[in-house]
């Protein structure tokens, strides 16, 4: 239901073989296949390195040079050489306490160290069914001991889909953290603009929230262009804390699990939601969706009608009193 193409694949695919660095304020995950390390903030610059897939880096600081596309133009410094910020997803390394059980209906949690594997059993040495990324949204549900004497958590979402993860990945979230934002009385509109790639949060017309957006794809057909993405006037009919978002082919595919704060306004599936596969924002990346920073969606999702209860965390709001309209243009 959206989501941007990942690649060649459904199941998941790991190119790192790097550790990532555990004493670090600022680091980023790379999310592209590869991508180049270059001796200044400058496309052309000379290539002093590479990184690969899910390679961790820290960030040294955020510069703002010549982009390799014009829609963003800062870079991270790292040690190793200047990274593209497109191509990598800003992240932390804050591992949690695990908890000594969990109710049986389960928490959300939210995933804060760049990644870790989920696995089919609570077994380091068992297969990995899905990576899980940070930032990514949770249900779990079990507290299990591992095979290798650590608390594992056991990860259920939504489609019933069950795997298994060491619990410090896992930050426990509170029903305040879903709690509604802003005026209830007041009349609030999504507005979504195309052509700037981004987003505005309005209430009785004055704006209270702004954020860019990576969109759908756009073709030319007969000198028109067509957007992936639906136009018009939409309204949210559905809202889920945590939705697992797959579509496609083996060849053309996508396999998302754990997209948090999903607003879904189109009879298509189109949704603005929470993205960790990339950090490509002000230009069209998605087969539909609104893609947008976490904290940007989580935001959206409280702030937006109808408020949806913490469990299940999934509420549908059809006609005669849809959700909050969301506005698409194009220019």
């Amino acid at each position: 239901m959206g989501g941007v193409v990942l690649g060649a694949s459904l199941l998941p695919r790991f190119s790192s073989s790097r550790s990532y660095p555990v004493e670090a304020d600022r680091l980023c995950r790379v999310t592209e296949l590869e991508t180049d390390l270059r001796s200044r903030p400058h496309p052309e610059a000379p290539v002093v390195g590479g990184a690969a897939l899910d390679d961790v880096l820290v960030v040294e600081r955020e510069v703002v040079g010549r982009g390799v596309y014009p829609h963003n133009h800062v870079w991270f410094e790292t040690a190793e050489g200047y990274l593209w910020s497109s191509d990598a997803q800003p992240v932390r390394n804050a591992p949690n306490e695990v908890q000594a059980g969990l109710p049986a209906e389960g928490v959300w949690t939210e995933i804060t160290i760049p990644y870790v594997d989920g696995r089919v059993a609570p077994d380091p040495a068992s297969r990995v069914r899905y990576r899980l990324y940070y930032s990514m949204v949770l249900n779990v549900n079990e507290v299990v001991a591992g095979a290798d004497g650590a608390s594992w958590y056991r990860v259920e979402d939504e489609n019933g889909i069950v795997l298994y993860a060491p619990g410090q990945a896992f930050r426990l979230m509170t029903a305040d953290e879903v709690a509604p934002l802003g005026n209830p009385d007041t009349d609030k509109v999504i507005r979504v603009n195309l052509d700037r790639q981004d987003l505005s949060a309005l209430e009785d017309g004055v704006e209270v929230y702004y954020c860019r957006i990576a969109s759908g794809y756009s073709f030319t057909d007969e000198g028109k262009r067509i957007w992936n993405t639906p136009i018009g006037q939409n309204w949210t009919w559905r809202k889920m804390i945590s939705r697992h978002m797959s579509g496609g082919d083996l060849i053309s595919g996508y396999d998302l699990p754990g997209v948090g704060w999903t607003i879904l306004f189109s009879g298509s599936g189109a949704a603005v939601h929470s993205t960790y596969w990339h950090n490509d924002f002000g230009t069209p990346r998605s087969r539909g969706c609104i893609n947008v920073l976490p904290q940007d969606a989580k935001w959206l999702f409280r702030w937006s009608h109808p408020p949806v209860p913490y469990k299940p965390g999934d509420i549908t709001s059809l006609f005669p009193n849809p959700g909050t309209p969301v506005v698409v243009v194009e220019i």
